[in-house]
């Protein structure tokens, strides 16, 4: 499953030095700039709603990353549970 790496990634670029911020800035808002994006990176009216809701605030550890209550994909919610079965491959 798409993802676990990123939280790696994450942690890898805080031991390198970035703030938790910057860190996450490199996976969201600068991507989107780069790729001339104007519809993803940031939350806003009018751009996609793909978002993680996180359970702690990566801000303060950048571990927090990977506790997941849910996803926003395509405008549609799976909460964790949902997640869950998904990995397990149940539905």
């Amino acid at each position: 499953m798409p993802g676990f790496s990123a939280h790696r990634e994450l942690q890898s670029l805080v031991r390198a030095g970035l703030t938790p911020y910057q860190a996450l800035r490199t996976g969201t808002i600068r991507v989107a700039e780069y790729f001339g994006r104007e519809d993803t990176g940031t939350i806003a009216p009018g751009k996609r709603a793909d978002l993680i809701l996180l359970e702690a605030n990566p801000l303060e550890t950048i571990s927090h990353s990977s506790r997941i209550a849910g996803v926003m994909l395509g405008g549609r919610w799976m909460p964790k549970a949902e997640l869950d079965k998904r990995l397990n491959g149940t539905k």
